[in-house]
């Protein structure tokens, strides 16, 4: 019988994504948060800097979190790579499981992709989750039933834009938002970190040509928006193509398949724990679709809860049902 109420350690949490892990932990339904560790905010209630009800709780060294995290069932590590790899051997030698937000372990050995869209039956007896980045999770969940059926022909080319809080707490001034509104531009281009997990996770799924991702800065708190555009193998209909999708999707209570690609917004997820797609064709073959979701939430945080609840055995979506209220 899987616990009711396991004990869980959370660090980082003073990051954007360690704090809305700390809300969502604070309310579901299958969990003691044990510690949150933060050594800049150590001593202070935690809920001062969530604004949710977590009794005494208050922050903790990271050293005095890794003494309560070994008693714990689980740790999730909202913290930058090289701490997540420090972190993660000597917590799974103490018997704990540990979910990993950083890129430290994507493609490392001993740790399952923890997209939960495509790989649950790796994630539910795994010790070592490594949690998708956000970009990642969008172009991913967008591509995977093109991938499996072998519509597409030739490469995926992804255009993409993140609100500035995907970067984290880096303090750098052209990262503000202030520095960004009204402006966008790209960043990283031909040479993005995602670039290999998203191309590594959908070969899983089929014969997958390369991926081209350009992204950009949006002048926008948080949310990703993508706009794939391929070319199909052989002209299929718009509304042929939506309904595979929604037939793949069927069982994933996190994707939403929108009626045409237009119809999808970041209005429509920010805040919620959805990925919505939409998709359309035309009779010469071309393909695109644009894809929306929260890159703290379903891009961070809530991916991790969803991963969390598979290994408990519980719905993905527990603990994230009041999340879906703009979705």
């Amino acid at each position: 019988m899987q616990p009711m109420h396991m004990e869980v350690a959370l660090f980082g949490a003073a990051g954007y994504a360690g704090l809305e892990l700390a809300k969502l932990l604070a309310t579901h339904p299958h969990v003691k948060l044990a510690c949150v560790a933060s050594d800049t905010h150590a001593g202070k209630p935690v809920g001062e800097l969530t604004g949710r009800d977590h009794g005494p709780l208050t922050f903790v060294t990271t050293d005095e979190a890794r003494t309560i995290a070994a008693r714990c069932g689980l740790a999730l590590l909202a913290v930058p790579p090289e701490p997540a790899k420090l972190l993660a051997a000597p917590l799974r030698e103490a018997g704990c499981k540990v979910i990993d937000l950083s890129h430290a372990h994507r493609g490392a050995p001993g740790a399952v992709y923890g997209l939960t869209s495509l790989f649950s039956d790796e994630i539910r007896n795994a010790s070592l989750i490594a949690n998708p980045g956000c970009y990642a999770t969008a172009v991913i969940i967008a591509c995977a039933p093109l991938v499996r059926y072998g519509l597409v022909d030739g490469l995926f080319a992804v255009s993409a834009g993140s609100g500035v809080t995907g970067a984290g707490r880096t303090g750098a001034d052209d990262m503000s938002l202030g520095e960004m509104y009204g402006e966008v531009r790209a960043y990283k281009v031909l040479r993005h970190q995602h670039v290999p997990e998203i191309e590594t996770s959908l070969a899983r799924c089929g014969t997958v040509s390369r991926v081209v991702l350009t992204t950009h800065l949006l002048p926008v708190a948080r949310g990703i928006f993508a706009t794939v555009t391929a070319q199909l193998a052989s002209p299929i209909a718009s509304d042929a193509l939506v309904q595979r999708f929604r037939a793949d999707y069927s069982g994933d209570p996190t994707v939403v398949i929108a009626r045409t690609p237009e119809e999808v917004s970041l209005r429509r997820v920010v805040g919620t724990y959805a990925c919505m797609l939409g998709v359309a064709t035309d009779e010469r073959g071309a393909l695109v679709v644009t894809v929306a979701l929260d890159n703290l939430l379903k891009g961070a945080a809530s991916q991790a809860i969803e991963n969390l609840n598979v290994m408990l055995g519980v719905s993905r979506t527990a603990g994230l049902e009041h999340l879906a209220r703009h979705a």
